[in-house]
Formats: structure tokens, C-alpha cells, sequence
């Protein structure tokens, strides 16, 4: 038995929650990938996977296997590509972020590192939910926002500030809020990507606090509530990125600066047992030199 090639096998099979799948992306038939499976549960003394009819889902044993199985592939891999020439790195990276970091925070930053590194490719996953890089498949995740799981590490890329906006045509037909208490009293633009879209947070010196607010109108996509806020329709809580260019126009106007909390960390994530590749790392390094627009500073 090839229990290296049983690993990565079963790493493809967890992957792609399907051995039909993993059989394709290994150009293997179905019957080889289910062998390989049998034989590394049967060397382990343990069952790493449930199997219906109609899915594959990973046990509790099979969870806790596919983490150390990263480790020892992972350090394979790095063994095997050591050449003595730091830019000859071979790795494919799969990466998981919002579509506004997407399209804001990694521009200009992915294709000048794999122009770097031409043997090194990346697989970019767009998606407005926090996704659990172990159990999909995922090697590094940015994200907004303090760190909750303690089984990830963190190293802050850059900060996300964030701005109260409203039109000018709004303001002069209900006024502009001094306070964050008054904002109980206009109709605010709720946006629900956030953990609590109806709390949002002020800080008053040192003192952190936050205020109920509603309205007439939700959405989970940013760019929809900058909209409706152009049109004079309420007041919203958004990235600076998402507002910054109407405000420089005159279509909305910065309210509440004083209360606003400090910018919110942007981090590059991974699992705290996965050993990372050089290719990562200088992913990672490469973020962290390059992401310099002005809204997003790693200093």
C-alpha cells in the first residue's frame, strides 16, 4: 500500500465530498479512489469517512486524520520541491474571501505574485459566508473582523474602516443626527451580511457601545444600500471603500466621524495544524508588502 498516495487520495475525496469527482480531478476511475479509502481505513483501524447512497460526509476520526494528513502531505510536497532556488515554487493554493476583499483588497495583488512564482497557481472562492477551510478543502481565507476560532491563525494584512453616510437631500429633509442615539429616530439601511445588522457599534473615548437602529429596507450586498443612500432613502453603515467615491462627489456625506469605531482587521487565515508551504508564505509576505491602497494599510 502507497499510503501517501491513500492520503492524498483521501485529501481529493474531502475536497470534492464525492469519489466520482475526486476520481476525475485524479484521473483515477471511481472503483481505484473507494479501494484507496478501504485500504488506508484499514491500515488506520479506523472508519474516516460515513457513506450513503447519496453523499460522503467525514466521522469525528476522519476529521481529526485529515488535519494531520495536511501536515504530513503538505511537508512531502515542500520536501520535494526543494531545489536551492527560492523562486522556483511549485503549489496550487486554494483561497476564500468576500467578493468586495475580492475585488478591492486582492486587485492588482494575486496576478503580480503569480507573475513571481509562474509555477505556483491559485483557486479564488468569492463568497459572502465564513467558510470552515478544513472541512472544504481550503488552504488560506481572508477575512474581516476579530478572530473567533481558536483552531485558526491570523496575520493582519490590513485594516477595513468603516463610515455613517447619508445623502445631502436626506439630511436636509430629516436632519443629521449628532449622536448615535438620535439614529432611532431616521430610517437606517440595514445591511445584512453583518453578524448583527440591526446593532450598530460607536465608540466614545475609550467606551464601546452599540445602538438599535431599523428601517424600511435590507440587503446583503453593499453596493445596493450605497444605492438606495445616493437616492436619499435612509442612512447606512458601510466599508469606506463602498462610500468613499460618492462622498468625494458630493452624493453622500461622512455623519457621526467622531463615534466611528477604529478600522477592522484584515487578516489572512489558516489552520493552526496545517504547515504552510513556501508557496503560502510568500503569498502571505506578498499580501502583506503589496496591499497598499489607501483605504486598506497594513501599518
Amino acid at each position: 500500500m502507497d499510503l501517501l498516495k491513500s492520503i492524498e487520495v483521501f485529501r481529493e475525496v474531502c475536497k470534492q465530498m464525492s469519489f466520482s469527482q475526486a476520481a476525475e480531478q485524479l484521473n483515477l476511475v471511481p472503483s481505484a479512489v473507494s479501494r484507496q479509502i478501504s485500504e488506508l481505513e484499514k491500515q488506520l483501524g479506523i472508519r474516516l469517512l460515513h457513506r450513503t447512497t447519496r453523499s460522503i460526509s467525514l466521522t469525528e476520526d476522519g476529521r481529526r486524520y485529515l488535519q494531520k494528513m495536511d501536515v504530513i502531505s503538505q511537508s512531502v510536497h515542500e520536501l520535494r520541491n526543494l531545489t536551492g532556488d527560492d523562486h522556483h515554487i511549485e503549489d496550487h493554493i486554494r483561497l476564500t474571501t468576500s467578493p468586495l476583499l475580492g475585488s478591492s483588497f486582492l486587485n492588482g495583488v494575486i496576478d503580480s505574485y503569480l507573475q513571481q512564482y509562474p509555477d505556483v497557481s491559485i483557486s479564488t472562492t468569492l463568497v459572502n459566508r465564513e467558510i470552515n477551510l478544513i472541512e472544504e478543502g481550503y488552504d488560506l481565507a481572508i477575512r474581516v473582523g476579530e478572530l473567533d476560532d481558536s483552531n485558526l491563525v491570523a496575520r493582519v494584512v490590513g485594516k477595513f474602516p468603516l463610515s455613517v453616510v447619508a445623502s445631502p437631500g436626506y439630511i436636509d429633509a430629516h436632519g443629521e443626527p449628532k449622536q448615535p442615539k438620535e439614529l432611532v429616530k431616521h430610517n437606517c439601511l440595514i445591511n445584512t451580511l453583518t453578524q448583527s445588522p440591526r446593532r450598530w457599534g460607536f465608540r466614545e473615548g475609550k467606551r464601546n457601545f452599540s445602538i438599535k437602529v431599523d428601517g424600511r429596507y435590507d440587503a446583503n450586498e453593499d453596493t445596493m444600500l450605497q444605492s438606495m443612500a445616493c437616492s436619499g432613502l435612509g442612512i447606512a453603515y458601510l466599508p469606506a471603500i463602498v462610500v468613499n467615491d460618492k462622498v468625494t462627489k458630493g452624493k453622500l456625506v461622512p455623519i457621526l466621524k467622531e463615534f466611528i469605531p477604529d478600522p477592522l482587521p484584515i487578516s489572512v487565515v489558516y489552520p493552526s495544524r496545517q504547515f504552510l508551504s513556501t508557496a503560502k508564505r510568500m503569498l502571505i509576505d506578498h499580501l502583506i508588502a503589496n496591499a497598499k491602497s489607501p483605504i486598506f494599510f497594513s501599518k
